[in-house]
């Protein structure tokens, strides 16, 4: 789950996730030296607080559709910001991901969670 000890509002500075905070392409894809498509070589993210973990990709940054690329859901940081975010997301059941296509949730963006129960 996320990290404890986290203030309940405001940013924080997570590693991240699809380059494992080192800022190389993680797949070395276009030569090993290519810095990360997702934190473009910073090695991290700020993100907004309170986090929930990304269930589209597992919390593992990376696309679960078999492609080397950040997840759509939550841009490689394996975290989204939870807003105001506490219903289980009617459409995909609170999994992420839309079952027709294998892509995100579009209604709930890959969290499995929205802000209101309809």
């Amino acid at each position: 789950m996320i990290q404890q000890n986290l203030p309940l509002s405001g940013s924080v500075q997570v590693q991240c996730a699809y380059c494992q905070g080192k800022g190389r392409d993680r797949f070395g894809v276009m030569s090993p030296q290519s810095t990360c498509q997702a934190c473009h070589g910073t090695g991290t993210h700020w993100v907004t607080l309170p986090l929930i973990d990304c269930v589209y990709c597992r919390k593992t940054g990376i696309s679960p559709t078999g492609t080397r690329n950040p997840c759509l859901a939550c841009g490689g940081k394996a975290v989204q910001s939870q807003a105001n975010r506490s219903f289980s997301c009617p459409r995909c059941g609170g999994t992420g991901t839309n079952q027709a296509n294998g892509l995100y949730c579009y209604l709930c963006h890959g969290s499995g969670l929205v802000d209101s129960a309809s």
